[in-house]
């Protein structure tokens, strides 16, 4: 009868373990080990459900997206380009800590979410994300080119920022609202730049 209970009792654990590496792997971005779009869409969410009870006082998004990644692609390799979204990727998690969830949004496109954060913060906090990549350069093997070893590739990122509930009154209008300026009022004014959106 132990015997038996414990058999039982082993499946049930191995059951359990399996079911959380599956959640787990369904979450996260496998190159970038970030929570995924799915994940993020799911928290934005839920998050505007706090802030339409008032257990939120804001909502900020950060969006950000790595400039002329094509041409680093092109240049150095698509392989060079996924070391590169991972150093990036690292980068981000380290800058931000427990003060939002980051996660790829797709592409060379990131998304944090900050809680509780009002837009200056968040514009402040953005201002440090840019600077910090485009002040360090990334270090890749260039695979295109078998006699070079290791490149340093400078990479630049545009940003753009919305808050809610000023900018948006649903998740949606809020990720439509920091795309809108990260493209609108970075990447179209010269790249390399934060933007907030501006109704």
């Amino acid at each position: 009868m132990i015997d038996i209970l414990c058999s039982y009792f082993i499946v049930a654990i191995q059951n359990a373990k399996h079911y959380e590496k599956t959640k787990r792997m369904s979450e996260h971005c496998q190159l970038t080990k970030l929570y995924n779009y799915r994940y993020f869409e799911e928290l934005l969410s839920n998050e505007f459900e706090l802030l339409s009870k008032g257990q939120r006082n804001e909502l900020s998004l950060i969006m950000l997206d790595i400039d002329y990644f094509k041409s680093v692609n092109d240049t150095y390799g698509h392989q060079s380009g996924n070391e590169i979204l991972v150093q990036m990727a690292k980068r981000i998690k380290s800058l931000i800590g427990n003060r939002g969830t980051v996660a790829r949004y797709g592409g060379e496109e990131f998304v944090i979410l900050l809680p509780d954060t009002n837009k200056q913060a968040a514009l402040r906090l953005a201002e440090i994300v840019r600077l910090t990549i485009a002040n360090r350069p990334f270090a890749t093997q260039n695979f295109l080119d078998i006699g070079v070893k290791h490149e340093s590739i400078s990479i630049t990122v545009s940003i753009g920022v919305a808050t809610a509930p000023q900018d948006a009154d649903d998740s949606l209008a809020l990720i439509r609202h920091a795309d809108r300026a990260l493209y609108i009022g970075a990447k179209q004014a010269g790249k390399n730049r934060v933007a907030e959106y501006m109704k």
